[in-house]
């Protein structure tokens, strides 16, 4: 498959498959940038702001998914199948 030929809406990238959730890290420290470069009154504890925000968007994502996966292990299995 040629690079120049890719069209990213129908044929995703075959490298990225495997490991497309570590996208979400830089994803989540440059929105963290975007969102302190607006809100923030001083820059004096920019990076400190956005270190901070970065970390609990990580932690909000990875709680979501603990929440999701005990749900799906623990709870689903207890439902009644064929309502």
């Amino acid at each position: 498959m040629s690079l120049f030929a890719w069209t990213p809406f129908f044929e995703p990238l075959p490298f990225v498959q495997g490991s497309w959730l570590w996208l979400l890290v830089p994803l989540i420290v440059g929105i963290s940038m975007m969102y302190k470069a607006i809100r923030v009154e001083t820059t004096d504890g920019y990076f400190r702001a956005v270190a901070v925000m970065s970390v609990q968007v990580l932690l909000a994502f990875a709680g979501l998914a603990l929440g999701f996966f005990l749900l799906v292990q623990l709870v689903v299995p207890l439902l009644p199948a064929g309502m």
